[in-house]
């Protein structure tokens, strides 16, 4: 697999603040992965994905995408392109007056010919079921629909990487799905998928977990072995997966029982 994302002894301090936000990160991100990072509030995790698109910058260290450092300003039209991302609150990513204008905007500003447009913003607003919306304002759609909207608009850029940063927090359960469907489909045609979010539940719909705990990586691999070491979770102020505390009630109770029985 090729690698898309690089951080090489990644170090952050914002400028108001005296603790490091990130320290030495290194990960590779390969294309085609599913990656899902998780940590309490504070943990850095927010930080770190901003890196990934050169929305901030590292205090030391190197950040790259596809090869392009994220310091270079001369690559960071093309960095964004490369890597789209969701955030948590959809309206601030909302720009055009209506669905359609919203869709085209990123297109606009890189000069794509308009029948490329065109043939772009269909082909992700039908599987998106958001063809009949085309003519609507924004701020009349539902959450789940502004989140489909903002979805759009990183679609038709065709990147090779979205970050979904807490997208599915402030959605109700049938959009959640709708919303991890639509990953699964996208992961399923090679995309890149890195999602960000404080739901531990979610983890076991990727491939590799991440988790991060005041600004250092703390686990980096397959979600099933992590929920092997309920204390990880713990030490990183997260509670462990419901699967995993309902296994280790039923592994202490049966062991209790056994003790029991033995006596």
């Amino acid at each position: 697999m090729n690698p898309v994302i690089s951080l090489k002894d990644v170090w952050l301090k914002y400028n108001s603040r005296r603790e490091w936000a990130l320290r030495g990160l290194n990960i590779t991100i390969h294309q085609g992965e599913w990656i899902t990072i998780i940590g309490g509030n504070g943990s850095g995790k927010s930080t770190l994905i901003r890196l990934m698109n050169g929305l901030l910058q590292p205090s030391a260290g190197e950040v790259t995408v596809c090869g392009m450092p994220v310091g270079d300003p001369n690559h960071l039209m093309e960095i964004r392109q490369k890597v789209g991302m969701v955030f948590q609150n959809v309206e601030n990513q909302i720009v055009g007056l209506t669905v359609e204008e919203d869709t085209r905007f990123g297109l606009y500003n890189i000069g794509i010919a308009m029948d490329e447009i065109e043939n772009r913003c269909r082909d992700v607003w039908e599987p998106l079921e958001m063809t009949d919306k085309k003519n609507d304002l924004p701020h009349y759609l539902s959450g789940g629909e502004k989140q489909k909207l903002a979805i759009a608009g990183i679609l038709v850029m065709q990147p090779e990487v979205i970050i979904f940063d807490e997208s599915a927090s402030m959605l109700d359960a049938k959009c959640t799905e709708q919303m991890h469907k639509l990953m699964t489909e996208l992961h399923s045609k090679n995309c890149t998928i890195i999602q960000v979010t404080n739901d531990v539940e979610e983890i076991l719909h990727c491939s590799r977990l991440v988790i991060i705990h005041k600004g250092s990586i703390r686990f980096d691999g397959p979600p099933l072995e992590a929920t092997r070491n309920p204390s990880l979770f713990k030490q990183c102020g997260l509670l462990p997966p419901f699967s995993a505390r309902i296994r280790d009630i039923v592994a202490e109770y049966g062991k209790r029982w056994l003790d029991l029985v033995s006596m």
